[in-house]
């Protein structure tokens, strides 16, 4: 049977545009084949152009550098994700002293565009050009140009002893990085420059410290468990490579060109691969246990506007909607209306849909939600999740100086803390702790967390047996990750005990006693 032929225009291949991230200028390898297989690129490379005369040495270092930085990130990313596009600037402005602090320090406009287009015109990666349409009010709208490599690249590279356990990162990385606002809901946010301060100082030292920590331990997942590389990717701010288990190097991002907005923890490989299977991670050896901040951010609103929650709540729950799944809709519907700004007609992500009863939809899950939560509407469609991180940030920070302090690996993922098992006692207790004086600190009154994911009621009393420790002397520990309110906790607070966490361990709290006001602190901007 024929089939008439369709009048629609055929499908554009927009993969480079919608499966790409920028391209990272940082990678190293220390295989001792390495700089060989560089030198025999950068030949091809000048054998393939017509020069009339020979680069300055100067120059033809710094081609050198830059090609060495786009091949070992083509080839990390290759190794992780095939299909995955990188995409760089063809624009001088992108290159100026503006943007200095994340870039190569030898890259420029010509050596990129001269990298990517002899890597193309080899055959040794994939090359799409960027375009850019003028709206004719001075405007316009376009992409980047996008590159991958190909299998002849990869396989040139593994030929001369580079491998993804051979990569790393460059020491000139930039750890604190500044974003603007996203120009429309969900873009993305670009980076922006900034003026050191005794604040973003500090705060460098203190990750490069923390990376130099980490750098003792070997972290790596169980053998036969799935190698990460293979794992889907979850979601993240600024993904690491899977396939690189030394991209360990956390770095801070903060948002809306505030030093107040954000601030949380990415970098490292762990934090991409799903929880189930982060539970096979080791640390030296070591099983190891997550321990989570349960329902964190909605219990931050309602503490934050001197209401706070009875232990005994879930604010992941709606009336009249239930299933097995219903709870992790909640969640993100929730998380959607604390970073949306405005009355924007919120879309469910991929599979939540699934998630819900029948005959509910995903609008009236949001208007139930908002409802149920209008004592904290000042949180809701705000835009103000950006704050929440923040606060938990803070946390982390503290979390992560104490662990350190302890000579623990601790691993970050946001809300949540990996450590090996025979830390768990300790990790609970530096999580109580820190979650009491960061609320402290911002409103006046300590409250304690819920804490998921306890392997024994017995670890659990453990770490909570301590809690009445004075924060003064935690704040000495810390070393100064985050400065923190030297108040010292109350003796004998009423520490309750109830219900079951995540896992199906209990959870500790302190239902506070008294109401809180929070006005938030003056804007820190960027001078």
């Amino acid at each position: 049977m024929s089939v008439a032929p369709s009048d629609a225009p055929p499908q554009r291949d927009r993969s480079h545009l919608e499966d790409s991230r920028p391209i990272p200028w940082d990678r190293t390898c220390n295989a001792p084949g390495w700089p060989a297989a560089l030198d025999a690129l950068l030949a091809l490379l000048e054998s393939r152009e017509a020069r009339s005369r020979q680069r300055r040495a100067v120059d033809r270092r710094k081609l050198r550098e830059v090609l060495g930085a786009v091949v070992l990130a083509l080839y990390a990313t290759y190794r992780a994700e095939e299909d995955r596009w990188l995409a760089y600037s063809r624009r001088n402005d992108d290159y100026g002293p503006t943007f200095r602090r994340y870039l190569h320090p030898d890259v420029s406009t010509l050596t990129a565009t001269t990298v990517a287009d002899f890597l193309g015109a080899a055959g040794l990666a994939d090359h799409r050009r960027g375009s850019f349409s003028r709206n004719g009010f001075g405007g316009g709208s376009g992409f980047r140009s996008r590159i991958r490599a190909r299998a002849k690249l990869a396989a040139l590279l593994e030929d001369s002893g580079v491998s993804p356990a051979s990569l790393g990162a460059a020491d000139w990385t930039e750890l604190l990085r500044l974003k603007a606002p996203a120009e429309r809901w969900g873009g993305p946010k670009r980076l922006i420059p900034y003026s050191d301060t005794d604040t973003t100082l500090a705060l460098r030292t203190e990750l490069q410290a923390y990376n130099a920590f980490l750098d003792q331990f070997r972290i790596d997942i169980e053998p036969q468990a799935v190698a990460p590389s293979e794992l889907p990717v979850q979601a993240n701010d600024d993904p690491a490579d899977m396939a690189d288990q030394r991209s360990r190097r956390l770095y801070r991002v903060f948002n809306n060109e505030r030093w107040d907005h954000g601030g949380r923890f990415y970098g490292g490989w762990w934090q991409r691969i799903p929880s189930a299977h982060r539970r096979r991670l080791l640390i030296d050896g070591e099983e190891t246990v997550e321990l989570d901040f349960a329902a964190l951010h909605p219990r931050f609103c309602y503490h934050l506007e001197g209401i706070p929650l009875a232990p005994g709540i879930d604010p992941y729950h709606v009336e009249d909607i239930s299933g097995p799944n219903v709870r992790s809709a909640i969640k993100v519907a929730f998380n959607q209306l604390v970073n949306v700004d405005g009355p924007r007609r919120l879309k469910a992500p991929d599979g939540v849909r699934a998630m819900l009863p029948k005959g509910t939809s995903y609008a009236k899950l949001i208007r139930q939600i908002e409802m149920q939560h209008a004592p904290i509407s000042s949180w809701l469609r705000k835009g103000r999740g950006v704050e929440l991180q923040y606060l938990d940030s803070q946390i982390a920070s503290t979390v992560l100086g104490f662990m350190r302090f302890r000579d623990i690996c601790c691993l970050p993922v946001h809300d949540s803390f990996i450590v090996p098992r025979s830390a768990e006692a300790t990790l609970g207790h530096a999580m109580l702790m820190a979650h009491w004086a960061t609320l402290k600190k911002q409103t006046g009154i300590g409250s304690w967390p819920i804490i998921s994911g306890w392997t024994s009621d017995a670890v659990r009393e453990r770490a909570q047996a301590e809690v009445g420790e004075p924060l003064a002397l935690l704040k000495a520990r810390i070393g100064g990750m985050n400065s923190i309110s030297t108040t010292t906790a109350p003796s004998g607070a009423p520490l309750a005990i109830t219900g079951n966490g995540k896992n199906g361990q209990g959870a500790a709290i302190v239902q506070p006693t008294a109401s809180c006001s929070f006005s938030s602190a003056e804007p820190r901007r960027v001078s």
